[in-house]
This record gives C-alpha cells, sequence and structure tokens, in this order.
C-alpha cells in the first residue's frame, strides 16, 4: 500500500480538499527535490499517469524501495506516490518526519524563475503552503527543507539555480493569498493587451469612412501588428 497514491491526481483546490481528514501529525516539515531527469524538455505536457507508474517501477523494482516520494509537482497538477499519513523514502535524514515532493524539471540546467520552470515552482510552493497549513505550522527554514539540507546526501536537489529565501517566500504569499509572480505578469500582459485591442478599434473607428479596399489594408495591418506584440509579450522571436 505505499505507493497507494500512484493513479491519483489533484488540482490544488481537490488536493486541499483531500487533506481535510488526513493526519499529518507524524511529518514537521516538507522536503523539496527536482526530479532531474525526466526534466522541462522531456516532459512537455507535463507528467501523466503512466510516468508515475514508470517512477514507481524505478523505486520499487530498480532501487528495492517500499515507498517513494509522497507527491509529484509539475506545472498543472499535483501527482500522488505514496500515502501522505505514513512516512516515505526521498532523503535519508528527513525520511522519518517530512513529506517529500517533486518538482517536475532539472534545476541545475533549467531556470526556476521563468516559463514553466516558474509556474511548477509555483505550483510547488501552493502545494507546500496547502501541506504547511494542514499541518499547523509556518514558512520558514525548518519546516521547508531541501534535499541538498541532508547532510548525508552531495546531491544539489531541488537543483542549484532553486534559492531556499525565494521559495520560502513563494510559499508565504500562497499561504497568504497572494498572487504568485507569474499570476502577476499574465495580469499585467491581460491588461496591456487590453490597452492595444482598446486602441485598434479607435483606429478602425476613426478610419470607418475608407473604401472598402483601403479598409481591408488597414484592417489587415492592424491584426498583423496585433499578433507581433502578442509574440513580444509571451517573450518571442519577432517575425
Amino acid at each position: 500500500m505505499s505507493f497507494s497514491l500512484v493513479g491519483t491526481a489533484w488540482n490544488l483546490a481537490g488536493f486541499e480538499s483531500y487533506l481535510v481528514n488526513k493526519n499529518l501529525g507524524w511529518a514537521d516539515s516538507v522536503t523539496l527535490h527536482h526530479t532531474g531527469s525526466p526534466d522541462l524538455s522531456n516532459r512537455r505536457e507535463g507528467l501523466i499517469l503512466q510516468h508515475i507508474r514508470n517512477i514507481q517501477f524505478y523505486y520499487e523494482k530498480r532501487k528495492g524501495w517500499s515507498r517513494g516520494p509522497h507527491l509529484f509537482v509539475d506545472d498543472v497538477d499535483v501527482n500522488g506516490m505514496s500515502p501522505l499519513t505514513e512516512r516515505g523514502i526521498h532523503a535519508v535524514s528527513f525520511n522519518s518526519h517530512s513529506i517529500g515532493v517533486e518538482v517536475l524539471g532539472n534545476y541545475d540546467e533549467e531556470d526556476p524563475k521563468s516559463g514553466r520552470g516558474l509556474k511548477c515552482w509555483i505550483m510547488a510552493a501552493k502545494t507546500t503552503a496547502i501541506l504547511l497549513k494542514r499541518m499547523g505550522l509556518e514558512a520558514n527554514e525548518k519546516t521547508i527543507l531541501f534535499h541538498r539540507d541532508d547532510p548525508k546526501t552531495r546531491k544539489s536537489c531541488p537543483g542549484d539555480k532553486v534559492e531556499k529565501a525565494w521559495v520560502i517566500s513563494l510559499v508565504r504569499a500562497a499561504m497568504a493569498d497572494e498572487p504568485a509572480p507569474v499570476e502577476i505578469e499574465e495580469r499585467e500582459e491581460n491588461e496591456r493587451m487590453k490597452a492595444i485591442e482598446w486602441q485598434m478599434k479607435a483606429i478602425l473607428k476613426e478610419n470607418a469612412d475608407l473604401s472598402e479596399e483601403r479598409w481591408e489594408e488597414l484592417e489587415e495591418r492592424l491584426m498583423n501588428i496585433d499578433w507581433q506584440v502578442r509574440k513580444i509579450l509571451k517573450g518571442e522571436a519577432w517575425i
């Protein structure tokens, strides 16, 4: 039963509801890891059930483990592996008292502060916030551990590019229901696009008396500008 959560996935609201009647009293912290391999480029659509089963097979058949980390988080879902009500296997010194959460990506190489990397870490921070709230704990250096904090490992996990203070700040923001950086960025992008669309509509209205041929030409030019602006706001190249 120690891989009994394999096949279970939640959105954040569903995960919070799932924990309502779960006793997490055995744990006093959350330990964060990165998957390393697979990384973001290997899992462009995130983690699916077969991916989790493959990881289970590796732990169970190749490493001989009777259980694994508790959760695997990507940029969309929280995926279960081992029961949250009992110890897992993920960091030698922390197994007995800490919930193990794996974050999709290789953050020795990939950027945790932009793109999908940031979205994965926002999900991880919100997942950690839900766990700490359920345990009645605050977010700090003692309740949020990194695998590399374990004195019995030489690993950089969850990646050299991930800073503990930054992650704690993300978790604290999530616990306070404050918007995450990626959400602020998306909101600002939407506001910029609305302003641009309003200006384009104003231009079309001002030129309503143009001939049909000139009108179609103007409309086509504005649509091209709109497309180029959207590319720029998404950080893509100007084409």
